[in-house]
């Protein structure tokens, strides 16, 4: 089985190829808590495999500490059986950002060998994604990409997918009013909504999904009239 598995020097096209054994053992035997894949290497390490003699060459999510206060680490043996049971990536800074993005406290960040002073992101500390301000009265409400993004908080990949998204119902128009470049009306005003809403206004053995306008504030929304549905 595979606790008792280990790399061998031979030509075989079923299984990939690393440059050595001890890069084999790192990546197809990370999780190995027995070791048994090191202690087949020809000088095999004599103290555990972590910290600085041995490492992967990724960066997993620590959820084995509270999220408020952990980061990413690369120290083996992995604290999970399959190297793809978490999310891993190339650098701890993506790490961070990906898996701890709203993270208030800066925690992952400041185990970084060089912690920025801010969050590592673009000038002034703006985010490529956008999501709805829940901290301002809804009416007045629109979308902001100021970063950390605020944990649970849905995101766009555009401002005005944001504003269609988590204020398609807003009759002030507040969030739309804030795009660099303002509709004179509302985005595909002619016509319906291109999103499905439930018709909470019928009897629920009457009602169906519709895309009619303004979009009542709070309903969820769908992309077909059959997702919606369904």
């Amino acid at each position: 089985g595979w606790d008792g598995g280990y790399c061998a020097f031979k030509t075989d096209c079923n299984s990939p190829g690393f440059s050595s054994a001890l890069a084999c053992c790192k990546t197809a035997y990370a999780g190995q808590v027995n070791r048994h894949c090191v202690t087949k290497l020809e000088t095999p390490p004599t103290t555990s495999p972590t910290a600085s003699d041995f490492t992967v060459d990724f960066w997993y999510p620590d959820y084995d500490t509270v999220w408020t206060s952990a980061g990413c680490r690369n120290t083996l043996p992995l604290p999970y059986n399959n190297v793809n049971d978490r999310p891993n990536y190339p650098t701890q800074l993506e790490c961070c950002k990906t898996s701890f993005g709203g993270q208030m406290s800066g925690a992952c960040l400041s185990q970084l060998e060089s912690p920025p002073t801010t969050s590592p992101t673009t000038a002034g500390n703006i985010g490529s994604l956008y999501y709805p301000d829940y901290n301002t009265a809804w009416p007045d409400a629109g979308c902001i990409n100021v970063l950390p993004v605020p944990s649970g908080r849905p995101t766009y990949a555009s401002h005005l997918a944001c504003c269609k998204g988590a204020y398609g119902g807003q009759v002030s128009g507040v969030c739309l009013s804030q795009l660099d470049s303002p509709p004179t009306m509302s985005p595909t005003s002619v016509g319906g909504l291109d999103v499905y809403y439930p018709d909470y206004n019928a009897a629920w053995d009457k009602a169906t999904c519709v895309n009619t306008r303004p979009m009542p504030s709070g309903r969820p929304v769908y992309s077909t009239m059959l997702a919606c549905c369904k």
